[in-house]
């Protein structure tokens, strides 16, 4: 009996069958980075389509609309949804509440140590608002930029996918294992690279890359706000007058923004503009282990600008 169940699994399998024990699962993930830390853990899961929600190229997707196309995805039989969470990617909600309510969701940011920002915009986001001042206090989102909490990311999505799935636990249980090797590899980079840049100045497009700064030690003195905001002829001269004050070395840009004010600012107080991937956008297709190699690349650029 045992050796007929066995030739009958066989002729499945080379008819295209999988016998795995598990339904089908889609793996719907909200952003870029969190797709690309999610296809790491579900690699060669039996049964599971990772996919990206919207199109490769959108980038941070705070006011995303979803299309028609990214709509009829939410109506995937035994849809799993894994979002950054803290205010990117509030767009699905209410459209997955309406087209399936009772899919699971993984929040890839939830309870992880998160920094925070000062916004004076009038609008109500939500936020806490600090009275005095007229102020939000926003949690900065961009926990995927930088490595370490990045690490934090991957222990959330991989927890989250064994407790919905646990089927297939230990594959994502296995890949995480290899996925963590290499970003502690990454950690260990970051380690040997702090005391050698620890305490200097920076200048930013925005804060996407206070993470990473944040875990380098890095002081970040000027935020240009590259995000289509043109700043003024007044704002331009005192930005250049904190550079200079501050002794900043370095602008860092994000393929995402023009760089046209950073190269302004950096032409008139002799420095350098050096462009880092943050990893919000990216190729539709893009290599195994991208996310390690951009990151490794990262590092390299910004111990060749300030480690000297």
């Amino acid at each position: 009996m045992m050796n007929m169940i066995k030739i009958f699994a066989v002729l499945l399998s080379a008819a295209g069958f999988v016998l795995t024990g598990a339904e089908p699962l889609t793996v719907s993930c909200t952003t870029y980075p969190v797709w690309l830390l999610t296809r790491e853990i579900t690699r060669g899961a039996d049964g599971v389509k990772t996919e990206l929600m919207i199109p490769a190229g959108t980038g941070c997707p705070h006011d995303y609309v979803l299309t028609p196309a990214d709509m009829r995805k939410l109506g995937a039989k035994n849809l799993l949804v894994v979002r950054n969470g803290l205010g990117m990617d509030d767009f699905v909600l209410k459209p997955l509440a309406k087209m399936n309510p009772r899919a699971k969701v993984i929040e890839a940011c939830e309870g992880l140590p998160v920094l925070y920002a000062e916004c004076g915009c009038s609008h109500d986001h939500g936020h806490k608002e600090d009275h005095g001042h007229h102020k939000h206090s926003i949690a900065n989102p961009h926990l995927f930029a930088s490595p370490d909490s990045a690490l934090g990311m991957v222990g959330k999505i991989t927890l989250g996918l064994c407790k919905a799935d646990p089927d297939r636990a230990g594959v994502y249980w296995k890949n995480e294992a290899v996925f963590v090797r290499k970003l502690r590899g990454l950690l260990a980079e970051m380690d040997q690279l702090r005391p050698k840049v620890s305490g200097k100045n920076i200048a930013v497009q925005h804060g996407i890359f206070d993470y990473l700064a944040n875990s380098l030690e890095l002081k970040t003195a000027v935020e240009i706000h590259g995000e289509g905001i043109a700043p003024s002829a007044a704002e331009m001269g005192k930005m250049a007058r904190l550079i200079r004050k501050q002794k900043v070395a370095v602008i860092f840009t994000e393929p995402q923004y023009s760089a046209g004010t950073a190269r302004t600012l950096a032409r008139e107080c002799g420095i350098k503009t050096v462009q880092l991937e943050p990893l919000a956008s990216g190729p539709a297709d893009p290599p195994e282990d991208h996310y390690v190699k951009v990151m490794r690349e990262n590092l390299k650029k910004i111990r060749s600008v300030l480690a000297q």
